[in-house]
């Protein structure tokens, strides 16, 4: 009796397994090429000539965040073509790729954002996942402007450092849609002045800002300092901001000649590149 009743637990058991192998949902590891160039047998993802610092995916399935990969290490052999385990069906993916400086992740609110933006890329992609499902090839495109500033004139004596001061700025950027985020204002954006700039002119100045498709503006200051007080200042109002787009200015800052000029360039680069 004792033999017969092992013989039906053990029977149980393996039912029990098989019903348990039957339900579990299939899995497949897709590898997604953010593509770049290759640099010493490295996978260097680059824009402008500028490598990528951070590349993050997120996985949603039925709007659930189900899993996030970020690659920080841009020496990696990996690094812009992260590879994840997705179950079988639908998933809706999301990709960023920056170098802007200091980032923080909130997946609650899904944002990103930086002490200081830089070049950033984004791409939303929905997946139906099955066992035919190969690697994929990303195009990422551009979600910031650029602000240029050129100094005509010769850099002061005692200038150590650049105040630039946006009347609005974005600093983070919503991952699903890369619209901009976080905005700040009158928040001043400090570039350090090398001391073998002093004294030369044509020197320019550059920040970023996550941006919308539409045009806006914004008023900004410009400011040398010597590290304690301001030695010269200049305000330009109404500056032109827009996605993928270069605003560029250029004029005087320590001596006055009444007139500055404005440049918007639209053929700013092409965006990190790939087919899917």
């Amino acid at each position: 009796m004792k033999k017969i009743l092992s013989l039906f637990a053990a029977g149980a058991l393996l039912f029990a397994a098989c019903c348990k192998d039957a339900t579990e949902t299939p899995t497949k590891s897709i590898t997604f090429d953010c593509s770049g160039d290759w640099v010493q047998n490295t996978k260097d993802l680059t824009a402008n000539g500028s490598s990528m610092t951070d590349v993050w995916v997120f996985d949603y399935v039925d709007n659930t965040l189900v899993q996030t990969i970020h690659q920080y290490d841009n020496t990696a052999a990996d690094f812009g073509s992260p590879s994840l385990n997705l179950s079988f069906g639908t998933h809706t993916l999301y990709f960023v790729a920056s170098r802007g400086l200091m980032p923080t992740l909130n997946t609650t609110a899904r944002t990103i954002t930086w002490v200081k933006p830089y070049d950033t890329f984004h791409k939303a992609l929905t997946l139906t996942v099955s066992n035919s499902t190969g690697s994929q090839a990303v195009t990422l495109e551009r979600v910031v402007a650029k602000l240029k500033m050129t100094i005509n004139d010769a850099i002061a004596e005692g200038t150590s450092q650049f105040l630039v001061t946006p009347a609005i700025w974005y600093y983070g950027l919503d991952y699903t849609d890369g619209s901009p985020t976080a905005s700040a204002s009158n928040q001043a954006i400090t570039i350090s002045c090398p001391s073998n700039y002093v004294g030369e002119s044509g020197k320019f100045l550059t920040v970023f800002t996550f941006s919308s498709s539409a045009q806006w503006q914004t008023n900004v200051t410009l400011a040398a300092s010597n590290g304690t007080s301001t030695i010269s200042l200049v305000s330009i109002n109404n500056v032109p901001i827009q996605r993928n787009r270069s605003t560029e200015y250029s004029g005087n800052l320590f001596t006055n000649n009444g007139s500055s000029t404005l440049t918007l360039n639209d053929t700013w680069g092409d965006p990190i590149t790939g087919t899917w």
